[in-house]
């Protein structure tokens, strides 16, 4: 499985690479624009991204306005919901203003959410929910 990381927190990106890179090949990205530039790239090289842990807020360009932007390229591309990219989205602010505006503006766009922990556990069991196969 290919994975990309976006999270400008070092420490974060780091941890989650460690631990995606035991189910597959994984990237990281500091931003949404590189986000959305890796992920075009996937597509033309025919090996795109299966799983996203993308950071909900990032300068730049927040995990929002990536996220819509990855699914018009999916949509552009005529992309069967089969074959889209599963997305988690990440925070490290589990407050009613963060969890609002994941729950409610952005619903539509991606499959779960992560607070970030120490315990990654709960974040494979939101992986294993898209019936991916982790060893």
């Amino acid at each position: 499985m290919k994975i990309i990381v976006v999270d400008d927190d070092k420490i974060c990106s780091t941890i989650f690479k460690l631990e995606m890179s035991k189910y597959g090949q994984c990237d990281i990205v500091n931003n949404g624009p590189n986000a959305i530039k890796a992920y075009k790239e996937s597509l033309e090289t025919g090996f795109p991204y299966k799983l996203m842990l993308l950071d909900i807020i990032m300068p730049d360009m927040d995990g929002g306005e990536a996220l819509r932007q990855i699914r018009q390229i999916e949509k552009d591309n005529n992309i069967p919901d089969i074959d889209k990219l599963r997305i988690i989205i990440t925070t490290a602010f589990d407050d009613w203003y963060n969890r609002n505006i994941i729950i409610n503006n952005l619903d539509y766009a991606y499959e779960n959410y992560f607070i970030k922990s120490p315990d990654l556990s709960a974040l494979k069991e939101k992986i294993l929910d898209f019936g991916f196969v982790l060893d």
